[in-house]
C-alpha cells in the first residue's frame, strides 16, 4: 500500500537549518539581529527554483491535493461531495452547509464550502508542474529511475486534480498557468478560459498516461485513468486501464494527530456535530421527526424503503461498508435538536481516506461488463468483492469501528437493465461511501445514462423543513471572476451534469 505522507516521518528539508542559540554580550549589538531566524516554513519565490526546492515542491503538491480533496481537518471535496448528494445531512447552522445540503448554492460572491478546496487543488496543480520540471532539470543517469517515479507521481496528482474538478464543480473551470520554471511572477499569469467536464477528464487521461509512461506499475495512475475514462463513458477503455490493479491494492490519503490541519476531516467535522449520515433523502413524506430520512432519537432500525426517495438508505441497510454510531453525549449535532450519526469508517483523527483501490478497479470492470451486455461477468465481479468483504473492508478502513457483521451475501441478477444499473451504482455507493465518488456517480447517471437529475439527486422536502433545489455541482469561486479576465461566470451552470 502506498501513502501520501502528511506529517509522519518527514525530516527537515535539505538546506534549511534552524539557527542555534548562542550566548553573546548584549552591549554594542543590534538586539533585533539576535532574534532574526530563518523560518523553514516560509520560502521566497527565488528559493523554489533550485535543487534544494525539490522536496518542498513535491511535498507541497501532495499536501495541497490532500487539503483540496480530503481536507485540512475542514470542509473540502470529501465532505462537500457527500452533503450535496445523499450521503450526508448538515447538522449545524452554517448557511454554506445548508446551501450545499439543500442543493441550492449561495451566489459565488457570498461563498460556498468548496471555495478553499478550489484554491488548494489549483495550488496542487501548480506545485506538481513546477516540481516535475525541477526534477527533470536536475536528473542524472544515476537518479533517473527514482526521478521517473517521482515525476510519475506528480503527473498523477495533476491528473486527480482534473478528475476532482470534473466531478465536483460545474462544467466550466479555468486552468490558468504560471511558468513551470524560474521565479514565480504573480504579474505574469497566463490566464485561461474555462474548459468543460469532458475536457477536464480528457486532460486527466493525458496526465495519467504520462505518469504510466514513466512508471508502468503506478497503480494510482491506473485507477485514476479508469475513473476519468468512466466519466467519459469509455467503458471498455476504463476496464482495460485497471485490469492489472490487484483487488487488494489501496492508496490512502493519510491523516494524523500531529496538528489540527492533519486530522481526518470527517472525524473532525462529525465530532463537532457538523454532519451526519443520511437515510433515504428525498422521501415523499410529511415533515417532522418521523420522516424516513430523519435521524430521530431511538430509531435503531431505520427504514430501507420510502415512496419517492432518491437517496439510498445508508443507515437503514445496516451494511458493514457504512458503519455508524451516534455522536457522544446526548447524540445531538451542533444544532442540538438534530441527531448526529457518525461515520465509523473514520472514527478518529488518524483515520486515512482510500482515494483509489482494487475494489474500485473491479467495480469499473463490472460496469464495463454491464455496458457490453456481459451480465455474467458483471455479477461475477460484484460477487467477487462481496465474497471477500471481511478482508477488503478492513483493508480499506484499517481503523474502522465495526458495527455490523462483515460478511456479505452474494447478489442475484435482477434480470432487467434498470435493475442491473441500479445494483452497480448501489454497490459503488456502499463500497466507496464517503470517499469522494458519489457526486461523480450521480452526475454520470444523468450525463451518460440519460436519467433526469431529480431522479438521482434528492428532491422535495427533507426532515429539517428544507426543500431541495436543483444544483448538482459547485460553482467557481468569486475570486476567479475578479482576477481572471477570460472567465465568464455565466458559463458555470451548477444545475447541469
Amino acid at each position: 500500500m502506498t501513502f501520501f505522507k502528511r506529517g509522519r516521518g518527514l525530516g527537515a528539508l535539505p538546506g534549511l537549518v534552524l539557527a542555534a542559540a548562542i550566548a553573546i554580550p548584549l552591549a554594542g549589538c543590534d538586539t533585533n539581529e539576535i532574534v532574526a531566524v530563518n523560518d523553514p516554513e516560509r520560502l521566497r519565490p527565488e528559493d523554489l527554483s533550485g535543487l534544494a526546492a525539490v522536496p518542498a515542491l513535491v511535498a507541497g503538491a501532495t499536501r495541497q491535493f490532500v487539503g483540496g480533496y480530503s481536507g485540512f481537518g475542514d470542509d473540502a471535496f470529501l465532505s462537500a461531495s457527500a452533503v450535496i448528494t445523499d450521503e450526508f445531512y448538515y447538522g449545524d447552522t452554517f448557511t454554506t452547509r445548508q446551501a450545499a445540503d439543500k442543493r441550492e448554492l449561495q451566489p459565488p460572491v457570498l461563498g460556498n464550502i468548496t471555495d478553499a478546496a478550489y484554491a488548494r487543488l489549483h495550488q496542487a496543480r501548480l506545485n506538481s508542474r513546477r516540481a516535475f520540471a525541477i526534477v527533470g532539470e536536475f536528473s542524472t543517469p544515476a537518479t533517473a529511475a527514482a526521478d521517473a517515479a517521482t515525476q510519475a507521481q506528480l503527473r498523477t496528482v495533476e491528473g486527480y486534480v482534473y478528475v476532482t474538478f470534473s466531478e465536483g464543480w460545474c462544467g466550466a473551470v479555468p486552468f490558468s498557468r504560471v511558468a513551470d520554471t524560474g521565479p514565480i511572477d504573480p504579474f505574469a499569469v497566463e490566464f485561461a478560459a474555462a474548459i468543460g467536464t469532458n475536457q477536464m477528464n480528457d486532460t486527466a487521461v493525458v496526465r495519467f498516461n504520462e505518469a504510466l509512461a514513466r512508471s508502468a506499475t503506478n497503480r494510482l495512475a491506473a485507477v485514476g485513468k479508469g475513473r476519468a475514462l468512466l466519466n467519459l463513458g469509455r467503458y471498455a477503455d476504463a476496464s482495460a486501464a485497471v485490469a492489472a490493479v490487484p483487488t487488494t491494492y489501496v492508496f490512502f490519503l493519510e491523516h494524523s494527530t500531529n496538528t489540527a490541519a492533519q486530522n481526518n476531516p470527517i472525524a473532525s467535522l462529525m465530532l463537532n456535530g457538523r454532519y451526519g449520515i443520511s437515510n433515504l433523502e428525498g422521501a415523499d413524506s410529511p415533515t417532522g421527526t418521523f420522516r424516513p430520512d430523519a435521524p430521530s432519537a431511538g430509531l435503531t432500525a431505520p427504514p430501507t424503503t420510502a415512496p419517492g426517495a432518491e437517496g439510498i438508505p445508508f443507515r437503514g441497510l445496516q451494511d458493514p461498508r457504512v458503519p455508524y454510531r451516534v455522536r457522544a453525549g446526548a447524540g445531538g449535532c451542533f444544532t442540538g435538536s438534530v441527531r448526529c450519526w457518525m461515520n465509523s469508517n473514520y472514527p478518529d483523527f488518524e483515520s486515512d481516506v482510500p482515494l483509489a483501490s482494487g475494489v474500485e478497479a473491479r467495480l469499473i470492470e463490472a460496469e464495463a461488463a454491464f455496458q457490453a451486455g456481459n451480465f455474467t461477468t458483471m455479477m461475477a465481479k460484484l460477487n467477487e468483492l462481496r465474497a471477500s468483504s471481511a478482508s477488503l473492508i478492513t483493508r480499506l478502513y484499517p481503523r474502522q469501528v465495526q458495527v455490523f457483521p462483515l460478511e456479505l451475501a452474494p447478489l442475484v441478477d435482477p434480470g432487467t437493465t434498470a435493475g442491473r444499473r441500479d445494483m452497480i451504482f448501489r454497490e459503488r455507493a456502499l463500497w466507496m461511501f464517503n470517499t469522494g465518488h458519489r457526486q461523480g456517480d450521480l452526475r454520470r447517471l444523468v450525463r451518460n445514462y440519460g436519467l433526469p437529475s431529480n431522479q438521482v439527486f434528492p428532491t422535495g422536502p427533507n426532515f429539517r423543513g428544507l426543500v431541495f433545489g436543483n444544483d448538482v455541482a459547485y460553482s467557481v469561486p468569486f475570486a476567479e471572476e475578479g482576477n481572471n479576465p477570460l472567465f465568464k461566470p455565466e458559463s458555470c451552470v451548477t444545475t447541469q451534469s
